[in-house]
């Protein structure tokens, strides 16, 4: 998984929803906030494709949904264009196949269509920051959802600084929060975070999170 730094204010987000009713709603509430400035608002991927290759946009906000476009498809498009980019899923339907297939992706967070404006705008800064942004109902959704059986006993195999390093990257902590708080180097954060997908047979932090979950090692409550 990709590291993110954090972003300098204003953060440029873009938002794709193909209900123009609700993009401008979403748009006019993001504005209000001084830290974030809404370039522009789009209805297809064609649109949002075009739109990032010809404007620098930090997060976009992103409906799974898009008339009969495939989110993740998309999701997938942009990155092409502009790897940076911070995709944020949006749909209200979280228990699908929506959420990790965008994770997998490359997305950097997934939030249920069903949360405040705040809580939106809460999640916009913590992805600005570095951060994952998922909502506790697509978390449950995901640790849930995970088929692996053991996911307890798999992980027995960590060390005990490896299992460290997991229960606060599972909170949403970045590696250098992580660092800090360990009081270990970046890069033996990093070494931590390859030998545990190495043991675990895991191709992603995604779903090194997601056996966290299913384990117990962290709660839905404790993301971040």
């Amino acid at each position: 998984m990709q590291d993110y730094a954090p972003l300098s204010p204003p953060y440029r987000v873009y938002v794709l929803d193909d209900h123009k009713l609700l993009a401008e709603l979403l748009s006019h509430r993001l504005s209000t906030d001084a830290a974030i400035a809404v370039l522009g608002v789009g209805n297809s991927g064609a649109a949002a494709r075009h739109f990032i290759g010809s404007q620098r946009a930090d997060i976009v906000l992103l409906d799974m949904e898009i008339d009969r476009e495939d989110g993740v498809a998309i999701a997938r498009d942009l990155l092409a264009v502009d790897p940076r980019l911070r995709i944020v899923g949006l749909s209200a339907h979280v228990s699908s196949h929506y959420p990790l297939a965008l994770l997998e992706a490359g997305g950097r967070g997934f939030l249920s269509k069903r949360i405040t404006t705040r809580d939106l705008v809460e999640n916009v800064r913590r992805v600005a920051r570095g951060d994952l942004a998922i909502g506790s109902d697509v978390a449950y959704h995901l640790a849930t959802d995970v088929r692996d059986a053991g996911p307890a006993q798999r992980l027995r195999g960590l060390t005990g600084k490896e299992g460290e390093v997991l229960r606060l990257l599972a909170r949403g902590h970045s590696p250098e929060e992580i660092a800090e708080q360990l009081g270990m180097s970046v890069k033996t954060v990093q070494s931590h975070r390859s030998n545990m997908r190495r043991k675990l047979k895991l191709r992603s932090d995604v779903e090194l999170c997601l056996l966290a979950l299913k384990a117990g090692y962290v709660h839905v409550h404790e993301a971040k």
